[in-house]
């Protein structure tokens, strides 16, 4: 691949979160060439175009891709506008990044998978959290013949109140599709394929609400998720996440997207057998925490996308990774409504 290869990338979709989140980290992967950008609001799509260096402007999907033959489309905005506009990046063979999740439903998630694969190409999710200096570290250590086979993995994340989003037909379900299916794909990255599923449900108002899930993984490993919008009281401000993995002898615990300890089997120093515990530390200073898009995987992302589409690295969380964390969500659903165990 010659070195000054660049990505020819374009962006459909100006609005908020792709303004503050994805655009930002452009200008930080020397490999991105930022092409165009496509709005039904030409005026936001100007406003980027001046921000982020695009070369022209669009209102029309299907004007821009005849014109510029991008090497990869970002397809940003909520669930349903991916549903309905990333098949016309496919459709055409080009590889398309939509945000989280790709759809409403697992079985639009999958048809849209499916029509990547029928033109013979890909599509990649902004799972930002497998791109997350913390989760990429345990992932690392993980790997680590010291750390043994995961054996168990617990999960909270707790926030505020959650809205009724995309048309989805209750509070409680859109928090599953539209927030949780980030760690429903952080379950999978981190434990692997979930085979069983049990859990309980505690409401308190129509927004606020509780999920207590049980898993076992194809692995054989078991695992815990603690899901809730209870525990503060505003809703996308006050969000709390951990994460625990046990191996044998060890564990890892990664709190806040921020830090990260891990205990290894052998203690690093010798001292009196009564006294312990001996345990790494990643603990960043501030000067490294407020360079937030890296650490919580933004720019890791974007960066994968561009160098996806030119061929120099494989893999990523992709258009089936979405579909299986929508599943997910859609099990811990059932499972609530029926009281019983739901295999995937």
């Amino acid at each position: 691949m010659s070195e000054d290869r660049k990505a020819r990338l374009a962006f459909i979709g100006a609005g908020g979160f792709a303004t503050n989140s994805l655009y930002p980290n452009l200008h930080k992967v020397p490999e991105i060439d930022l092409v165009a950008i496509c709005d039904l609001d030409e005026d936001k799509a100007r406003r980027n175009a001046r921000n982020f260096g695009a070369r022209e402007v669009y209102t029309d999907a299907d004007k821009m891709l005849d014109e510029q033959q991008p090497d990869g489309v970002f397809v940003i905005g909520p669930a349903p506008m991916h549903y309905k506009v990333a098949p016309v990046v496919l459709k055409r063979g080009i590889p398309v990044y939509v945000e989280k999740p790709s759809a409403n439903t697992s079985p639009e998630a999958k048809e849209l998978a499916e029509l990547a694969e029928a033109n013979n190409t890909w599509g990649q999710c902004g799972f930002m959290k497998r791109f997350a200096y913390v989760y990429t570290m345990a992932k690392q250590i993980m790997a680590r013949e010291e750390f043994g086979a995961l054996n168990m993995l617990t999960i909270h994340f707790g926030q505020g109140p959650y809205p009724q989003i995309w048309g989805i037909d209750s509070a409680r379900r859109s928090m599953l599709i539209g927030q949780l299916c980030h760690i429903f794909d952080l379950t999978r990255f981190l434990g692997g394929d979930v085979a069983t599923v049990q859990a309980l449900y505690r409401e308190v108002t129509p927004t606020q609400f509780a999920y207590l899930v049980n898993l076992t993984f194809k692995s054989g490993a078991i695992g815990q998720l603690d899901l809730n919008g209870l525990e503060t009281k505003t809703g996308f401000r006050d969000i709390r996440e951990w994460v625990k993995l046990v191996g044998f002898e060890s564990f890892i615990e990664c709190d806040g997207m921020q830090s990260l300890t891990w205990q290894p089997p052998k203690e690093w120093i010798d001292f009196p057998e009564h006294t312990g515990r001996f345990t790494y530390n990643y603990d960043p200073a501030w000067t490294g925490i407020s360079n937030s898009r890296a650490n919580f995987g933004y720019l890791g992302e974007v960066r994968h996308f561009a160098l996806r589409c030119i061929g120099e690295v494989e893999g990523g969380p992709d258009l089936w990774d979405s579909y299986e964390a929508l599943r997910l969500g859609e099990a811990i659903y059932e499972a609530t409504e029926t009281g019983g165990i739901v295999e995937l």
